[in-house]
């Protein structure tokens, strides 16, 4: 019987090969033409302005085969007080599945960023902006958000995650990252040896309120081991937000000689007792 069915099938396909493929063809043309005219710049815009994002480019071109190339790409916190900026020179952009099919605005995109790529979807359906991402070898040196914490960090961080509004406001966002580093280095003061923490594990809940768990930080470097976790309150900006963290030191030999004197400023010797990190994210008390 299932014979049967499959040589009907082949002799309705093969009496209307040329509607078939006019009908296929027709298609084809339609999505492309819907995709090539897709407002992606204006799309975006509105996605990421209830997050107090601005997005800004300096030209828009054809990505065959479906889609947009934009050039010089700027995304800005909205927030005066905060120094969130990412810049990429090359994005290509896409319609989302639910953009096209469904009418639902939405935006896949591809970018060159600080030596790494990024691969992400970002969408609304009815009141809620989603995000999903990957993240691939991203440098650090040049994340302009890092600088505000007052220390230098290079090395290359990767991972994945999601994140989504549910309504107005930062507190208001729950979402999900997972990331590890490669050649990990921080300086947190002009002066002192930089901390070569190089291979970082994390991973990071944020739950609505802007408390962010950090469950997972685990790393190992040639200065040592490092353990964490504990929990991050945002505010609207770095400045406003505090820190819960417990944080376990420890170092290798070199880096026992190497941060003797960033050692000696802490409250005991790092080891197996744990330090407590406590108060404005910036300027924490360490215990």
């Amino acid at each position: 019987m299932a014979d049967g069915f499959g040589a009907r099938l082949g002799d309705f396909a093969r009496a209307r090969r040329g509607a078939i493929v006019y009908c296929t063809f027709g298609a084809a043309v339609f999505i492309a033409s819907l995709a090539a005219t897709f407002p992606y710049a204006a799309t975006l815009t509105a996605l990421l302005q209830p997050l107090s994002l601005g997005f800004s480019s300096s030209g828009q071109g054809l990505s065959l085969p479906l889609g947009a190339a934009l050039s010089d790409v700027r995304v800005v916190s909205l927030e005066p007080a905060s120094a969130f900026e990412i810049e990429s020179p090359d994005v290509t952009l896409a319609p989302a599945l639910g953009a096209l099919l469904l009418g639902e605005p939405g935006v896949r995109l591809h970018a060159q960023l600080y030596g790494g790529a990024l691969s992400a979807t970002v969408y609304r359906k009815g009141p809620k902006i989603g995000l999903s991402f990957a993240l691939s070898d991203m440098g650090l040196a040049r994340l302009a958000a890092l600088h505000a914490f007052g220390g230098n960090v290079l090395g290359r961080i990767s991972g994945g995650g999601w994140a989504e509004l549910a309504g107005t406001g930062a507190a208001a966002t729950t979402g999900e990252l997972n990331f590890r580093t490669a050649d990990l280095t921080i300086q947190v003061a002009e002066g002192f040896a930089p901390i070569r923490l190089g291979q970082l594990e994390g991973a990071l809940t944020l739950a609505r309120g802007g408390a962010l768990r950090v469950s997972k930080l685990s790393g190992n470097g040639p200065d040592g081991a490092i353990q964490g976790q504990g929990t991050i309150h945002l505010g609207r900006n770095a400045r406003q937000s505090r820190i819960d963290l417990e944080l376990t030191i420890q170092p290798s030999a070199e880096g026992r000689k190497r941060l003797g004197v960033l050692f000696g400023l802490l409250p005991h010797p790092p080891g197996a007792q744990p330090y407590l990190l406590s108060g404005p994210l910036l300027t924490p008390s360490i215990s």
